[in-house]
């Protein structure tokens, strides 16, 4: 599984920092731009540039951004490391972060994880028990209104039958259906692809990333479900924590 799954902690996800998602996505925008200042050029740098769209980032915030790493900008010397551990009951995470300043990251996380008993795992250890895959969200189709003489951007609500027809045509590997948001699973490899071939369909893209999802999901008891919520809560709330993924089955 990756970080969340369900659309309601999805919704409560999306609400809970909107400056943190902003200062974050900075981040990776300026980390994706150090290949290449322009998207056209570099896909990295424009799926986060849709990232950050579906997130409500201002435009000025993301201009911004690339204008630091082509040194228009005073700058940071951002990179990206991950944290994997195991818990007794062999629940994985994977903590993945940016940041300009790696000691005072690795010497927080060991401190949120050693405050909730976590035992830190050789890279590649954990990781082995996920895979690399692509999410899309979609909530419907797009369509045009004319309303008091004016055109207006709407979403027509997901039908179901409809879409899974049509998800059947494209790349996708598999997808769920809840509360009436579309869940689509690709493989790493087709995630572009797919992701264009839905868009020319006309659904609304809510959110579209590349996630750990884990192979095999484990069970554990309430109390330890609890604990588990406790430390990715803790984990998110950290400025330099960008995804946490873990294989508890919810």
């Amino acid at each position: 599984m990756g970080r969340r799954h369900s659309i309601a902690a999805r919704k409560a996800s999306w609400d809970a920092s909107k400056s943190k998602s902003y200062s974050m996505m900075s981040k990776i925008i300026q980390i994706a731009a150090k290949k290449w200042a322009d998207p056209k050029m570099n896909p990295s740098l424009e799926l986060a540039i849709q990232k950050a769209k579906y997130l409500w980032v201002t435009r000025d915030i993301v201009d911004r951004a690339i204008l630091k790493w082509s040194w228009q900008l005073e700058w940071e010397d951002l990179q990206e490391m991950t944290y994997e551990w195991y818990w007794p009951e062999w629940i994985a995470i994977i903590i993945k972060t940016l940041t300009s300043n790696t000691n005072r990251t690795a010497q927080n996380i060991r401190l949120i994880m050693n405050k909730f008993w976590w035992t830190l795992w050789q890279t590649w250890s954990v990781s082995r028990l996920f895979e690399e895959k692509g999410i899309i969200i979609s909530n419907g189709k797009k369509k045009k209104e004319n309303i008091n003489w004016k055109e207006i951007d709407s979403i027509t609500p997901l039908n179901n039958e409809e879409f899974e027809n049509e998800i059947l045509e494209t790349s996708a590997n598999d997808f769920s259906i809840e509360e009436w948001i579309a869940i689509i699973h690709t493989s790493k490899q087709d995630f572009s692809e797919t992701k264009k071939q839905i868009e020319n369909l006309n659904y609304n893209i809510q959110e579209a990333d590349i996630q750990y999802i884990a192979k095999d999901e484990i069970t554990i008891s309430d109390l330890n479900k609890q604990e588990l919520s406790n430390l990715i809560n803790a984990l998110e709330n950290d400025e330099d924590v960008d995804q946490v993924y873990y294989n508890l089955k919810e």
